[in-house]
């Protein structure tokens, strides 16, 4: 017959090695859904500037005139965008002389900046180029 003083139960390290297993379990999960929520807002932010740039970029030659210089503004939610225009010259190799092109290339650029926290700026950059018929002894 056995004996019915012993207890059947956990020892004091079985459950502190439980309980430490629970707790390291329960941070990493932590760190995976940190993570998670970091890039879901990184995401969300890159997503805006992307659909931004190309909203303004779609307005070159449309309601922003192509032309050497450049124009700045700020979009409604605060983000600042600022524009450059600058000739952009093929270079040409071949047998046969080019005096006249029909196109004038532009090489536009785009940057947009915006506060990230209170210190940091960020800033993106997009470039493409943009044709505009040549203009060639305009008459009066």
């Amino acid at each position: 017959m056995p004996k019915r003083n012993q207890q059947q139960g956990f020892t004091l390290i079985e459950v502190i090695a439980a309980f430490t297993i629970l707790a390291m379990t329960f941070m990493v999960v932590l760190e995976i859904l940190s993570n998670a929520s970091a890039n879901t807002i990184k995401s969300s932010e890159r997503t805006e500037i992307a659909l931004e740039a190309a909203s303004k970029m779609a307005e070159v030659g449309v309601t922003i005139p192509i032309e050497a210089g450049g124009v700045s503004g700020e979009f409604e939610n605060g983000h600042r965008w600022d524009i450059s225009m600058t000739p952009y010259e093929i270079s040409y190799e071949g047998d046969t002389v080019m005096d006249f092109a029909p196109i004038e290339l532009y090489r536009v650029t785009l940057t947009i900046r915006w506060d990230y926290g209170d210190v940091q700026e960020r800033t993106a950059e997009f470039t493409t180029l943009r044709a505009l018929a040549a203009t060639y002894g305009e008459e009066p």
